[in-house]
């Protein structure tokens, strides 16, 4: 009983932490909520307007993430730079949907809604890991709306099964938790270093993924088997958009010669690898991922 309410003491601290440690990123880059409405959808996004007109950059988060994972990289970027960050349907904050509107195409759709919102017509985009696979589908179902990809740990051709491919392979799901203690193994896998953080702050967002975890193995489901056609485009020539590929070279989630296979794929792409990091460069190496975007973005026309 005493450790119960100890637990759950712990849980209400890490909660008010996290929240106002992300309240104070948030802050700093000057971003505001919004919320746009999607067939019936909630969905929450964090806005910043450009201040010199140009494209603004769209950050699509991965399986189980949120739009928060992207506060320290909106931070390290450039503050003339307009940014789109929605939590996509199913994940963070915004509603939840069945598995048939988790696949690649139906995502997409939701991000071009929440720019149709937002009143922008061009975007860059950028997606981590399952991200990377919505900004795929995105290039190719919106090509017109498509300014450039930037693929941070994307999804992409298999050329060599990651630690978690085969774990999925037998049947296993690393990617969801078992526990409201499981987080830490989590954190293990998909990064090599992070922010620092509580304890609180993790049993916190530990339980809180782990409440989730049913509804993300439905999502998990729709997304690897989607309907016929519905899925992450594989003719990658026909992609036109100027893309950026970077990739951890110590990525156990999705195999660091996936990056490699991206870039000699896409139609014009530069391939960034980043030996010391994981799965989640954005959030363990911010500022050098805001270099190297700032960097390929200079070089666009």
């Amino acid at each position: 009983m005493f450790r119960r309410v100890l637990g759950g003491l712990e849980r209400t601290v890490g909660g008010a932490q996290y929240h106002a440690v992300s309240r104070a990123a948030r802050a700093y880059a000057g971003l505001r909520l919004e919320v746009a409405v999607v067939d019936g959808v909630r969905v929450p996004y964090y806005r910043r307007t450009s201040r010199d007109g140009r494209a603004p950059l769209v950050l699509v988060h991965g399986f189980g993430g949120d739009k928060e994972s992207w506060l320290l990289l909106a931070g390290s970027l450039g503050r003339d730079r307009g940014l789109v960050i929605p939590d996509l349907p199913g994940h963070g904050a915004a509603d939840g949907i069945p598995r048939e509107r988790a696949s690649a195409r139906a995502q997409a759709a939701v991000v071009a809604a929440v720019l149709a919102h937002a009143g922008v017509g061009r975007a860059h985009l950028v997606g981590n890991s399952m991200g990377g696979g919505v900004a795929l589908r995105f290039a190719h179902d919106f090509p017109e709306q498509t300014a450039s990809m930037t693929l941070i740990g994307s999804v992409g051709p298999i050329v060599e099964r990651s630690e978690v491919g085969e774990a999925i392979d037998r049947g296993e799901n690393p990617l969801l938790t078992r526990g409201p203690d499981d987080l830490n193994r989590l954190l293990r896998l998909v990064a090599e270093r992070l922010p620092p953080s509580t304890r609180a702050m993790r049993r916190y967002l530990g339980t809180e993924r782990w409440k989730r975890a049913p509804a993300l193995a439905e999502l998990f489901e729709g997304w690897v088997d989607p309907a016929a056609g519905d899925g992450v485009p594989t003719a990658l020539g026909a992609l036109d958009a100027p893309a950026l590929v970077i990739h951890g070279g110590k990525d156990r989630v999705i195999h660091p010669s996936t990056g490699k296979a991206l870039a000699e794929g896409l139609a014009r792409a530069k391939h960034v690898p980043m030996a010391s990091l994981g799965h989640v460069p954005q959030l363990e190496d911010p500022r050098g991922v805001a270099k190297e975007l700032e960097g390929f973005l200079a070089s666009l026309p």
